[in-house]
């Protein structure tokens, strides 16, 4: 049997390989997060609080922005240590980012517990023990990556592939226990759960990266301007992305009725199937790419496939979901409101699956050391969410605006779940258009340098 697997990853090379291995683990702990999804949280959640569920979710990743552009910087630079053999300067890094990331996260704590009394008005949900909870999830999950991604960067992705599938059922046994409690407060226990084992797996799968035999290497008199220069870019892909993420989800729970709030949490679930593939990708794209980069070796290639293999299958989902999503949310009683949101899961999907492409280039052209497309993400995105949040909120500019420009606003009716998730697939159409003309350019550009 191990013969047939050394053959077999032969055959494919290590990044197709560990991209099956990260597939079939995370498809696997799919079951069980679909569990929790689809069956436990409408169980004990009750629908007019349905949709602040993803709202909650985003917190962390709010919480943890300035962690979030570090990571990238922390990625990148220990790929490349890695790669060059220099163990005394991942030994050095490991150590001065959870440094950074503990500030960063006390600094994060202080903010959060000013403005979370506002978010929770916002998404009309009462704090009570969720606040703390909330507070804990998300300090745990800015922490958890300086620990988390140096087995990505590193490339081990067995024990990253392995401690990523523990969480699913450990995640599920902590909810088990805690929603019949309270429902919100139990699920955000169960998702605090999460990055508090992948620390302290992670630590013990490095043990021999910062063994007290390898000394430290100081790095930042050599590498310290190029680090800043590197975070300084990925803050304006990251930042935007999350903050605008957050925002969106945001107006979701504030601005559309809660039956439909709600109704985009289940569809959601169900569009997000087509991503799966192109996520397990993406968790080995950035250090495969990054390695190529350190190597003076051009992954454009990867890129191609990779986008096209995503594609394929996040087409081939939605489909499915077309053909098959009457008769899903026709089986269980709590899921059948939603049967007149199967074509809004349907349109959803694709625009998920193209985001999630657009992401993936993003993240290569950062493993490349490229951030030219900050000039075209940047903007598209607050074009996209400052579109979404005046046409869906017309009545705020009542009295500042024309009446007759604000009665325009109010007749395109785009408070409803099919307008907003449209206003999210032209923008993705848009981003893959983006995607293609760079490449196209950069294809003409290498063939006349050949020539």
């Amino acid at each position: 049997m191990l013969n047939v697997f050394s053959r077999l990853r032969a055959r494919l090379g290590d990044f197709w390989w560990y991209s099956l291995l990260v597939f079939v683990s995370a498809r696997l702990g799919d079951v069980i997060n679909a569990f929790v999804g689809l069956w436990l949280v409408p169980k004990y959640v009750p629908q007019e609080e349905l949709g602040a569920v993803l709202p909650l979710t985003q917190v962390a990743g709010v919480f943890g922005l300035p962690l979030g552009i570090l990571v990238y910087t922390y990625m990148k630079f220990l790929n490349t240590y890695n790669t060059d053999g220099e163990l005394g300067k991942v030994k050095a890094l490991i150590r001065t980012f959870i440094v950074l990331f503990i500030a960063a996260a006390l600094l994060g704590t202080v903010v959060s517990i000013m403005l979370m009394p506002h978010f929770f008005e916002r998404i009309r949900i009462v704090s009570g023990s969720l606040g703390v909870i909330i507070l804990a999830s998300a300090v745990l999950g800015a922490i958890s990556p300086v620990f988390i991604t140096p087995l990505q960067a590193l490339k081990r992705f067995n024990a990253y592939t392995l401690i990523n599938f523990l969480t699913a059922p450990l995640r599920l046994v902590v909810m088990l226990v805690a929603m019949p409690f309270r429902a919100l407060s139990g699920y955000m226990l169960g998702q605090a759960s999460v990055p508090a084992f992948q620390i302290l797996a992670s630590i013990f799968v490095l043990r021999r990266d910062i063994h007290p035999s390898i000394k430290a290497v100081p790095f930042w008199r050599e590498d310290g301007g190029k680090m800043v220069r590197y975070s300084l870019g990925v803050t304006g892909w990251i930042g935007v992305a999350t903050l605008i993420a957050a925002v969106q989800s945001m107006i979701i729970r504030q601005r559309l009725p809660e039956v439909e709030s709600a109704a985009y949490y289940m569809i959601s679930r169900f569009a997000e199937l087509g991503t799966y593939l192109g996520l397990s990708i993406s968790a080995l794209l950035f250090p495969f790419a990054a390695e190529a980069h350190a190597k003076g070796q051009d992954a454009s290639r990867l890129f191609i496939r990779t986008s096209l293999v995503a594609l394929g299958f996040g087409l081939l989902v939605a489909v499915g979901l077309a053909v098959l999503g009457k008769p899903i949310f026709e089986l269980m009683p709590p899921w059948q409101p939603y049967v007149p949101y199967v074509t809004d899961m349907v349109l959803l999907s694709v625009a998920l699956t193209l985001y999630l492409i657009c992401g993936n280039f993003c993240a290569y052209e950062v493993a490349n050391n490229r951030f030219s497309f900050l000039c075209f993400t940047i903007p598209q995105a607050f074009l996209t969410v400052g579109f979404q949040a005046c046409f869906t909120g017309y009545s705020f500019f009542d009295g500042i605006l024309p009446a007759g420009f604000v009665a325009w606003m109010k007749s395109l009716e785009i408070g409803t779940l099919r307008n907003f998730i449209i206003s999210m697939l032209v923008p993705s159409l848009v981003g893959i258009l983006y995607v293609i003309l760079v490449f196209r350019s950069r294809l003409i550009e290498n063939q006349k340098q050949q020539s």
